[in-house]
């Protein structure tokens, strides 16, 4: 495993340090309304992929650089360590161009890639249903063949940005006397087809990231099959894994811990011993987690796919992330239950939300017990449980 990067990496990181503090202040800018945010976080990422700086180890042929995997991993870590808005079409880029890139066909790429790297278009993913999420393979959504086209039924759930999304790639039983992991077709889906619906979920947050989906008799073109018919787990476990791998989440993580630190130190709780102690602890995870990544990381650049290693650094960053958010609760003490907008809650009331949003890490892109099954069976050899 290799811990280091080279002179040249290095060399990188500043330029994109450099750009960042030119550029990032007028990203920061406050939005008067929902509109204007989509428009400037579309603008922000078009700045960005003009700069050279998304899909930078994507394919030159299809709007990339060419460049390697290891400054991709150290612009994600920069982007992170400077706090810069995320990408808007982070389900394209971390996902599904991927995914097209290994198992999509030419026209598919010359297609949808370079649209994902310019924000164009914004994609979303309809994999969990009501009755599939943890036993993904449960799925019940049908693809029936009818000419030159899939006629898919069924509903999806929990799709981000499903609300304001261009496509969707999503999965659909193709054949239903097929064993549960066989007979999947992983398909492309315009979101301005007939018989598209989207509800948004109001979260406890109070926001609606996620949205539900409905599709009835929507037709999707045979085009927009991507791989084989009743091939789509393969490819989905291959998603999946380009999902749960990296390092930038570390690098969110330390900043957090950072500014955790100090909240201890502004409240006087930084002279508790039990504090102090707590800090320490997730601050040693947050390393290991570091280790791990490199180690995923490292197979990555000998060629080797992430694989079912990816779901360790994804089972515990989640859950890692929910122990933080304890802490910070544990130091804020009786003003934990104070949040954004109340003029007495302690660091602007950033904690409370970032508490809430953490219980969904460990279940958006796999829950923690579907991670302890595939670590278990994949990774130690151990027999499936019944």
């Amino acid at each position: 495993m290799d811990l280091t990067f080279g002179p040249e990496d290095e060399a990188f990181r500043a330029h994109v340090r450099r750009w960042l503090r030119e550029h990032l202040p007028e990203a920061r800018r406050k939005a008067r309304d929902r509109a204007e945010a989509l428009s400037d976080a579309k603008a922000w990422q078009r700045k960005m992929y003009e700069a050279g700086l998304v899909g930078i180890a994507w394919p030159r042929a299809y709007g990339g650089q060419d460049a390697s995997l290891t400054r991709q991993v150290i612009l994600n870590e920069e982007l992170a360590r400077a706090g810069a808005p995320p990408l808007i079409t982070a389900l394209g880029l971390d996902i599904i161009g991927p995914a097209l890139i290994v198992y999509g066909t030419e026209e598919q790429k010359r297609r949808f890639l370079p649209k994902i790297l310019t924000a164009e278009e914004i994609w979303c993913q309809g994999f969990s249903e009501p009755g599939a999420g943890s036993d993904l393979a449960s799925l019940r959504t049908r693809a029936v063949e009818d000419g030159d086209f899939f006629v898919v039924t069924g509903q999806k759930v929990w799709s981000s940005l499903a609300q304001i999304a261009d496509w969707c790639f999503l999965l659909a039983r193709s054949d239903p006397d097929a064993p549960k992991h066989e007979g999947i077709s992983y398909l492309l889906l315009d979101m301005r087809s007939p018989g598209v619906h989207v509800r948004p979920i109001r979260q406890m947050t109070g926001k609606s990231h996620f949205c539900e989906l409905f599709l009835d008799g929507v037709r999707v073109p045979k085009a927009n099959l991507v791989g084989e018919k009743n091939q789509g787990w393969k490819i989905a476990k291959a998603t999946l894994s380009f999902e749960r791998s990296g390092l930038a989440g570390v690098v969110a993580l330390e900043q957090q811990i950072a500014r955790l630190v100090r909240l201890a130190a502004a409240t006087g709780r930084i002279r508790d011993p039990i504090t102090r102690q707590r800090l320490a602890q997730v601050y040693i995870e947050m390393e290991s987690l570091r280790y791990t990544g490199c180690r995923t990381l490292t197979q990555q650049l000998r060629g080797e796919p992430p694989g079912p290693v990816a779901a360790i650094g994804k089972l515990f960053s989640s859950e890692l992330r929910q122990r933080v958010m304890d802490v910070a609760m544990e130091i804020e003490g009786v003003y934990a239950h104070l949040g954004r907008g109340n003029p007495r809650a302690l660091d602007r009331g950033r904690w409370q939300g970032l508490y809430l949003d953490a219980r969904a890490y460990t279940i958006g892109g796999g829950t923690s017990e579907v991670m302890r099954n595939i670590i278990a069976e994949q990774v130690l050899g151990l027999p499936r449980g019944t």
